[in-house]
């Protein structure tokens, strides 16, 4: 019996009749988790409070770098991968590596803040369906505190960590990029993720990220990310601590270097 991994209600009360892409189908993503009920997949489709959706949100930011590696692959245009480039909420410069915000949106109060909440929401809410997808453990309730924050915007706001690369090489797989998924530690391509009982790291569209699985993440901070860094050393400079949308390299700067 199917029973939803945010929302912990199972058929006998809930309908799983539509299909929950753990990426959103409008970045490419073609994964499904089954056990996310209608009414909860539809939420993170759904403005809320009349802010951008989360789906939204992670279509708008990280097509900007699905954009830049399918037209270094030739994929993008009439019949590709993507059929053009566009973003509802920023202009992108690829040239110079600029992302600002459309001055439409620029005059709406906290806009940049809420855009980066939304955003940190969806890639924990990403994190936890492919969880459930590859490893089937998303019901353990060591994750009711990323529930409550990605699906229902309650505790605190919790950290994103992304590690800078040194290099400008990115995947070289090109299904990778038209279809993206979460590259877990277990992908043999990933040599340099960490993952242990407090933080797990995973690679989306060429950007890696770490976010906390533990709600006592603080006491093992130290000693992860020790670790982690030591791991890294050969292909990134060092980690950032997200607070707005734009501290990612989502236009792929470094491939330009």
């Amino acid at each position: 019996m199917k029973k939803c991994i945010w929302c912990s209600k199972s058929e006998e009360k809930v309908e799983f009749k539509k299909l929950a892409h753990t990426i959103p189908q409008s970045l490419g993503g073609k994964m499904i988790c089954v056990n996310v009920c209608d009414d909860c997949n539809a939420y993170f489709g759904n403005i809320q409070f009349q802010t951008p959706s989360i789906e939204t949100v992670i279509k708008e930011t990280f097509n900007i770098s699905r954009a830049r590696f399918l037209s270094s692959f030739g994929e993008m245009g009439k019949n590709k991968a993507l059929a053009k480039f566009t973003s509802i909420f920023f202009n992108v410069n690829f040239r110079t590596g600029t992302i600002t915000v459309k001055q439409k949106y620029k005059l709406q109060r906290h806009f940049q803040e809420k855009i980066s909440i939304l955003l940190k929401r969806g890639i924990y809410k990403i994190f936890l369906e492919e969880t459930e997808r590859q490893n089937g453990d998303a019901h353990d309730s060591k994750y009711d505190f990323i529930r409550a924050f990605s699906r229902y915007g309650l505790g605190e706001e919790l950290p994103l960590f992304y590690f800078e690369r040194k290099y400008g090489i990115y995947l070289n797989v090109q299904d990778d990029i038209k279809y993206p998924v979460l590259l877990f530690d277990k992908d043999k391509r990933m040599k340099y993720l960490v993952n242990e009982p407090f933080f797990y790291e995973f690679e989306l569209l060429g950007h890696v990220f770490a976010i906390p699985i533990s709600k006592s993440w603080q006491i093992g901070f130290d000693n992860y990310i020790t670790a982690s860094l030591e791991a890294k050393k050969d292909f990134f400079v060092g980690y950032k601590v997200i607070k707005y949308f734009n501290e990612i390299d989502l236009t792929l700067q470094i491939m330009n270097d």
